[in-house]
């Protein structure tokens, strides 16, 4: 009975600790996306396929997710 409680609590802070880490590595890609107003990512990436600011978008959300991780731990 004891077991199953702490693997309840367990899934249940994996859980939350997941789903608060994808809603900050979001709010941290909408940042990046509101302080370069100059470039439009979504045409960039949809319509014009460009590879070198996938790049930089990849870069960034990788960055915010270990900062994001980091702060959990």
């Amino acid at each position: 009975m004891w077991a199953a409680q702490n693997l309840g609590s367990a899934l249940l802070a994996a859980a939350l600790f997941g789903v608060l880490g994808i809603a900050l590595t979001m709010l941290g890609y909408k940042v990046f996306d509101w302080i370069t107003p100059n470039l439009d990512l979504q045409r960039e990436l949809g319509e014009k396929g460009n590879i070198a600011v996938a790049i930089v978008v990849a870069a960034v959300i990788i960055g915010t997710v270990i900062l994001v991780v980091s702060a959990m731990a």
